[in-house]
Parts: structure tokens; C-alpha cells; sequence
């Protein structure tokens, strides 16, 4: 029993770690010209996420001119006072939103929904933030994808 317990404390000390160092990563952080995009998995949806030291028109301007190169995809929303734009393709549904954290700040959201096409949200989601961060010419990382 008592190495039961042992080996219990230990493991909930390593998680602890583990999650006490992940904040550091966290959208709080502060931005910089390279950014750490953040997910949630999911089956068929996916929700990331990228802090970067940019304001939100820059980055939605990024993101209306990536999809200027992407005539195939139809625009079902476009928010231009709240930086928000929602495109779909075959069943496929991305949504991406860059909200404000400072003047030269951005925390950007995208939600990314595969619907029935076989494809996983986290890869749709992946393809658009590459695309997103090579159009605003910053390096991303992508934890846990």
C-alpha cells in the first residue's frame, strides 16, 4: 500500500509540473514576432489559438488577403468591426477572429469544423494557421498538434 502512494504522489507531481509549465505557454504570455498556436482536440472540431505582437486589423488584413489567394473557399460572414471571418468548402467551416489584447496585440481564435469530410478538424485547422502565419510572415509553433 504505502508504494501505491508512493508511486500516486509521484505521478500527481509530475502532472503538476506539467500543467504549471504549459501555462507558461499559455495565450497570456507575452507576443512576440513568433507565435505558439494552442488547441483543443476534437473528433471533427477543432479550436486554436495564436497570440502575436500585431493589432487585430493587421492580422485580419492578413487574413483577407490568404483568402484572396483561396478563390475556392465562400465567405459566409465577414465581420469587419469585429475582425471576424467565416469561410466554408464542402461541408468544411473555419471561422477566425483576432480579438484585441493591447494596441499592438492580437489573440487570434480559430474554430475549424471538418463536418462529414473525412477529414479531422486539427488538420484543417493546422493547414489554415501555416497559411494564416505565412501570410503575416511569422513563424509559428504548434503545441500538441
Amino acid at each position: 500500500m504505502r508504494t501505491y502512494r508512493h508511486a500516486a504522489l509521484i505521478v500527481f507531481g509530475l502532472v503538476g509540473a506539467f500543467a504549471m509549465q504549459s501555462c507558461a505557454y499559455g495565450p497570456m504570455q507575452a507576443p512576440t514576432s513568433a507565435g505558439m498556436v494552442v488547441y483543443t482536440k476534437g473528433a471533427r472540431q477543432h479550436t486554436a489559438t495564436l497570440q502575436i505582437a500585431q493589432p487585430p486589423a493587421e492580422v485580419y488584413a492578413g487574413m483577407l488577403r490568404a483568402l484572396a489567394k483561396r478563390p475556392d473557399l465562400k465567405v459566409i460572414n465577414n465581420d469587419e468591426k469585429r475582425y471576424l471571418l467565416e469561410v466554408t468548402k464542402d461541408g468544411k467551416r473555419l471561422t477566425g477572429q483576432a480579438t484585441e489584447l493591447d494596441a499592438n496585440s492580437t489573440l487570434f481564435f480559430l474554430w475549424a469544423d471538418a463536418g462529414e469530410s473525412g477529414q479531422t478538424g486539427q488538420n484543417l485547422a493546422l493547414v489554415a494557421m501555416r497559411e494564416l502565419c505565412a501570410e503575416l510572415k511569422i513563424e509559428c509553433k504548434m503545441q500538441g498538434m
